[in-house]
């Protein structure tokens, strides 16, 4: 059987329809170990589906077509471990939605009761360079798939020289979606884990996620134009990363200001944001006994307002829950920056959460967790090579 095939009406005893669709293509590219790192496709592919046929895969698709209305369809037919879809051309880019749908078999431990309705839509405002999935478990089960449909430029006509052209996607994806409980510091003597992933190239951050060192859980931190939601209720170690190669150029327990061969990188925060006309900043931690320009109190949950502590007035970090507010000047916001030999390279603010103050009542439960929780972000930039911690996202 060479082409589609449609029977209007089929009777099998009892059972009647009157109307069954079947159809037959042979217009199949078979994903499979041989193939998955070097896919290119070209117009002459138009309409195809691409199945995958082996799982635990790093398939990279790169897109070569420029004729409008090309299009393909990929299906996730089994997990998959990652998926890089690039173009060919440098001037073709990506734009439009995916989505990821929660993975049924996701053991539920939140508050919230619609563990299967959870779903995360992304979009993008401009474009991307790249769709990038690193991890199974952010959209690689199987059930999903993308689709791909080349429009030209803006005006969906054919692009000339160095016009951008574009991929307009369309997905499903499954993945998990999980959802901290609580926020709650189980010991004091074990901080929680930030993780700031950055790029090198564009100087922005890709993505920021925390992870609970007691029981291994990790979920993704808020982020919007690199400021950062963070809990007041937790104490944090820091880390950085460069998505380029993966490597840690920052790390809080590790940061001496005297060894500059260990770490050429530092992350600061202002001590007297809006209080003076220029502001200063001090090392989140270091080591350097010698320095003085630093700060002493754990990070953040030691930030919140003591009136017999000294250091906490230099900022205005307080759980605001039932209690009653002077000074709404820069309330629960901490200004940083990222510094690479003595550079700023990426600035931002910490906004300062507490969970009673989100749910307006004592309850430390997610209630209403969605917005103060963020995810990955598929639609990428080139050079974005994250490889994440394979803990539960």
């Amino acid at each position: 059987m060479d082409k589609s095939q449609t029977f209007n009406i089929l009777e099998v005893d009892k059972i009647k329809t009157n109307k069954l669709e079947y159809s037959y293509s042979n217009n199949i590219i078979n994903i499979n170990r041989s193939n998955s790192k070097n896919i290119v496709l070209d117009n002459s592919y138009s309409n195809f589906y691409l199945v995958t046929q082996d799982s635990n895969m790093d398939i990279i698709v790169k897109l070569s077509s420029q004729k409008i209305g090309t299009k393909f369809r990929i299906l996730i037919t089994n997990v998959q471990k990652s998926l890089r879809i690039i173009c060919v051309n440098n001037y073709d880019k990506f734009k439009g939605v995916i989505k990821i749908n929660n993975n049924s078999a996701n053991i539920n431990n939140e508050i919230l009761n619609n563990n299967l309705k959870k779903n995360i839509t992304q979009t993008i405002d401009n474009y991307s360079d790249i769709i990038y999935i690193p991890s199974t478990k952010l959209g690689l089960y199987n059930g999903g798939f993308i689709d791909l449909l080349y429009t030209g430029n803006n005006y969906c006509n054919k692009k000339i020289n160095t016009e951008i052209g574009y991929w307009l996607v369309n997905s499903e994806l499954i993945g998990d979606i999980n959802l901290p409980k609580n926020i709650l510091l189980h010991d004091i003597n074990i901080p929680y884990l930030l993780t700031i992933y950055i790029s090198i190239n564009t100087n922005k951050i890709i993505c920021v996620t925390t992870k609970n060192m007691i029981n291994n859980t990790i979920y993704f931190n808020n982020i919007n134009n690199n400021n950062i939601i963070l809990f007041l209720d937790l104490c944090y170690d820091i880390k950085i990363v460069t998505v380029n190669d993966n490597i840690e150029v920052y790390n809080s327990k590790l940061y001496d200001s005297s060894n500059t061969t260990l770490y050429n990188y530092n992350l600061e925060i202002c001590n007297n944001l809006l209080t003076t006309n220029t502001n200063t900043f001090i090392s989140v931690k270091d080591l350097n006994a010698t320095n003085n320009n630093k700060n002493t109190l754990k990070f953040i949950n030691e930030f919140n307002y003591d009136i017999s502590n000294v250091d906490t007035h230099n900022y205005n970090i307080s759980e605001i829950y039932n209690t009653n507010i002077i000074n709404y000047n820069n309330l629960n916001v901490l200004k940083y920056r990222i510094i690479e030999n003595s550079n700023t390279i990426i600035e931002g603010f910490f906004n300062i959460k507490t969970i009673k103050s989100y749910n307006n009542s004592t309850s430390i439960e997610n209630i209403l967790s969605n917005s103060l929780f963020g995810y990955y972000t598929m639609f990428t930039e080139v050079n974005n090579n994250i490889v994440l911690d394979e803990s539960k996202y």
